[in-house]
């Protein structure tokens, strides 16, 4: 009787097992029929002096939508080898090569959009040299102290930097209208709006290519665009290093 139990149990196990098995490799074809190609490319980005297929892969929130709710970033070589990098999710992803850390590889730079009011975007770099993915990272945003002045101004100051003053006296029905001002006086102390990047681009600097990104200042709403900070970047020591920041007035 003893022997026929265990019999019995080993057998709904392996059932078990099996179904379990089975549900999972549904679940991972499922998956995998939804991914749809956005974009490839052939270069080289592991230095094997190979032309690379390099591919934006993503799953669709729902069929036909612009939304990606996951993309995948995807480095075949000629030997069949593949390293397949998730990103978050977005629209209109878009990729660009550079070489940012000097091995003489290029590396990848994605951009997508997050679709917010604000235009912004994630933006990534990933090394692929020797068929590895790395990831470099993207530069952080500038931080700034932005915020409404007495007298229908605005102050942008970034570190180590006098202040952008930025008059917005032509706003001013506006910001009356909403509460922000009572005769040029702000009725509460107001900070600005400072998004995260709405560009990230390549740029060529004394010493190689680098990353350029703009970030957007707003007033009293996400439209109410006053000024824009832009700063300049350079991979070093595995680190992104600040080359130059500004800000300046939206006109």
């Amino acid at each position: 009787m003893k022997k026929r139990l265990i019999l019995i149990g080993a057998y709904l196990f392996i059932i078990v097992i099996s179904v379990l098995g089975l549900q999972h490799a549904n679940a991972a074809n499922e998956q995998a029929s939804k991914e749809v190609l956005i974009k490839t490319v052939k270069k080289d980005v592991t230095g094997d002096r190979g032309r690379d297929k390099v591919s934006l892969m993503g799953i669709p929130y729902e069929d036909n939508s612009s939304f990606f709710k996951t993309i995948y970033l995807v480095v075949k070589e000629k030997n069949g080898k593949q390293e397949k990098v998730q990103l978050d999710g977005g629209y209109e992803p878009i990729m660009k090569f550079a070489d940012f850390n000097r091995d003489k590889v290029k590396d990848v730079l994605v951009n997508v959009s997050t679709g917010g009011s604000g235009g912004t975007i994630n933006s990534y770099v990933y090394s692929f040299a020797e068929g590895n993915a790395k990831n470099l990272s993207s530069p952080p945003s500038v931080s700034a102290t932005a915020q409404f002045e007495d007298d229908y101004k605005a102050s942008i100051a970034l570190a180590g930097q006098k202040p952008v003053m930025i008059d917005v006296r032509n706003r001013k029905k506006d910001y009356a209208r909403l509460g922000l001002y009572s005769n040029g006086k702000l009725n509460e102390p107001t900070e600005l709006m400072v998004d995260l990047y709405s560009v990230m681009k390549i740029v060529r600097l004394p010493s190689g290519k680098g990353l350029k990104g703009i970030q957007r200042v707003s007033g009293a709403y996400r439209a109410d665009a006053l000024a824009e900070i832009t700063s300049v970047w350079f991979y070093e020591n595995g680190e992104w290093r600040m080359v130059s920041a500004s800000s300046k007035q939206i006109k």
